[in-house]
């Protein structure tokens, strides 16, 4: 399915598509993105194509990549803006490519919007503003790392650990992170639980994205408790606590039991990771950098830290086999049977 969220001046730009097997959902007005993403898109969760006419949307540029980013987080789909007639159009384009969003309609012309929305929805999508890939896949992909067939489950010996995750950047994929984290512990045997410890307010919208109904303090998603606040209701073998952003030293980071440090370790970006570092230098810390090309790798090791672990980059919140040569290290203290 297609939804299609359209001003009325491009309300008929799908027209040319009707007949086809896709079937196309079209909502017609003003909308802002943050609440319709919140409240609205669950009743449109087997969508498979997110088309927005940016002309209807009454976020501004920054809430408007924000509002994305959060679809991007809860949803697969595939995001395609509309930003014809749009005077300050490059603006919007640099920032959708930032956060991974690259099938954008430009063109002004309906000929041109016809072609422009045909490549989008092809099963390569737009190529223009997609990095040339010859010469680069092999020299900049991540170490390969065999993942198990099948999901081994292990005997734990763990009560309440807390492992505390903070970023170095803002967007760091601390949330992902995670959840990815206690996702791939319950699927291995250990009951754990997720705990906002910031003040993003991203658990907000996971809830109302997945209309979770409250269990006592938690609510489950992805048969993962979640919490708003540190107050706990149960055991569990492990607590993972969301520290967003680490500005300053937050008393949940500093008495963790484990602590993992999620950022971008680029050159460009290694001097905010360096910063934090050496705030935590009296702290034992698993360093993670993210989706770092191998050829960089080793420098950036050499210019931070040689300890640092790179991770495969993940936009599934409850990917349960990613990442595993990170967690098992961490953990593995308190398994009973590896």
């Amino acid at each position: 399915m297609l939804l299609y969220l359209s001003s009325n001046g491009k309300s008929g730009l799908t027209d040319f598509m009707e007949g086809q097997e896709l079937v196309i959902k079209k909502l017609i007005g003003r909308f802002s993105l943050k609440l319709f993403a919140a409240k609205d898109m669950r009743n449109y969760i087997g969508c498979k194509y997110f088309l927005v006419d940016v002309s209807c949307i009454e976020e501004q540029l920054d809430d408007f990549i924000v509002a994305l980013q959060s679809m991007q987080i809860m949803l697969n789909v595939r995001i395609i803006p509309i930003l014809s007639d749009m005077e300050n159009a490059d603006a919007y384009i640099g920032r959708l490519v930032d956060i991974g969003v690259r099938d954008i309609v430009t063109a002004d012309s309906i000929d041109g919007i016809k072609d422009e929305l045909t490549e989008c929805l092809s099963e390569d999508g737009m190529q223009r503003y997609k990095r040339p890939i010859e010469n680069f896949t092999q020299d900049t992909a991540l170490e390969e790392v065999p993942k198990p067939k099948e999901i081994v489950k292990y005997k734990w010996d763990a009560r309440n650990v807390k492992l505390a995750i903070a970023g170095t950047q803002r967007r760091s994929g601390v949330t992902v992170t995670a959840f990815n984290l206690a996702a791939w512990l319950v699927a291995r045997g250990a009951s754990a639980c997720y705990v906002e410890a910031n003040t993003n307010r991203h658990l907000n919208w996971i809830i109302n994205i997945y209309d979770t109904e409250k269990d006592g303090e938690a609510y489950p998603v992805g048969g993962i408790d979640c919490y708003f606040t540190n107050e706990i209701d149960k055991d569990y073998n492990f607590i993972i606590y969301d520290c967003g952003e680490i500005k300053e030293m937050t008393t949940i980071f500093k008495e963790a039991d484990i602590r993992l440090l999620c950022g971008s370790i680029l050159p460009h970006e290694a001097k905010d990771y360096l910063q934090v570092l050496n705030a935590c230098r009296e702290m034992d810390i698993h360093k993670l950098g993210l989706c770092v090309p191998k050829p960089l790798q080793e420098f950036c090791r050499e210019s931070l830290s040689q300890d640092i672990l790179i991770a495969e980059a993940s936009h599934d919140l409850f990917d349960n086999n990613i990442n595993g040569h990170i967690y098992l290290p961490m953990v593995k203290r308190f398994v009973i049977n590896v």
